[in-house]
């Protein structure tokens, strides 16, 4: 479960942007979850090697050096009230170190792995770089993603859930229900209709009208599945792409959106459809992408 008392957050730190964003959205779920976080600072792997270029001591404590003092200035940034630690890790690549530190059994398996993406994109927006890429095809633990530019907020306020037609969406929608009730916030059951440039008035109202009736049972389910008095609701976008579908709808800095991964992912593991991946790029606001099954 992602909310239990002892669950570490794995939080991909560095010295940009993407580094603060990430962890001002790890500390916004640990607010609301009372989780623990650890700033991972990944190095290139210190193994010797035959190569005659092969990093010497020195070199290897200069970087090690220089990634503690990421980790200082990181962990300087954390808000108070959040618990954090700061973890160096050598490996082959960021994604590498990211995915050894959230399986490490010494310290238990993560309940997220928390970054933020591409900084070259415009405030708010999402931009995949091969970090956030790698994450999202390798990982068996559910990866948040942070907006450009994201700023910490004082807890998660309302959990939208991005809910399709297609079969496997059971258990993400019961990953929604478990977060919801843990995290004591509402949950917003999310479905959006595409009808294609240039589609008939008729086909988008017929979908809409499918997808609403599709919604009004999961939220049935997801009452049943939740305490006494919790809010669910239930909200349909529509346009000509999923893009425009998105963007007929209001979403809160506050909130988080709960993303299941593609069919065609291999159990247990994380992998962006083309449907979702647009999705995702229209969206202003922090996503927490869920394995598969």
């Amino acid at each position: 479960m992602l909310a239990s008392r002892s669950m570490r957050y794995v939080v991909g730190y560095g010295p940009r942007q993407r580094g603060l964003d990430g962890l001002n959205l790890a500390a916004t779920l640990a607010r609301s979850s009372g989780a623990t976080l650890d700033l991972v600072t990944v190095l290139p792997s210190d193994a010797p090697t035959f190569h005659r270029y092969s990093p010497d001591e020195a070199f290897n404590a200069e970087v090690e050096a220089q990634g503690r003092e990421w980790l200082a200035d990181g962990l300087a940034r954390v808000p108070e009230g959040v618990q954090a630690e700061g973890i160096v890790r050598r490996a082959d690549s960021i994604t590498e170190g990211l995915l050894d530190a959230a399986t490490d059994p010494d310290r238990g398996a993560a309940g997220l792995i928390v970054v933020g993406t591409h900084h070259r994109v415009r405030s708010g927006r999402f931009g995949m770089g091969s970090l956030a890429d790698a994450l999202l095809h390798a990982s068996e633990v559910p990866v948040a993603l942070a907006p450009s530019h994201y700023e910490s907020q004082p807890g998660v306020t309302r959990i939208t859930c991005a809910i399709g037609t297609r079969p496997g969406n059971e258990a993400l929608l019961d990953a929604a229900i478990t977060l919801a009730a843990e995290w004591q916030v509402p949950l917003r059951l999310m479905s959006l209709v595409a009808v294609g440039e240039g589609g008939r008035e008729d086909r988008r109202q017929e979908w809409a009208r499918l997808a609403e009736e599709h919604a009004g049972a999961l939220v049935d389910r997801a009452v049943a599945g939740l305490p006494a008095g919790a809010t669910v609701t239930s909200v349909v976008g529509d346009g000509e792409s999923f893009e425009d579908a998105v963007a007929s709808l209001d979403f809160t800095d506050s909130e988080v959106v709960l993303i299941g991964s593609s069919r065609l992912a291999q159990p247990k593991r994380l992998f962006l459809g083309q449907s979702a991946s647009k999705i995702v790029r229209a969206l202003e606001v922090p996503i927490i992408v869920w394995p598969r099954g």
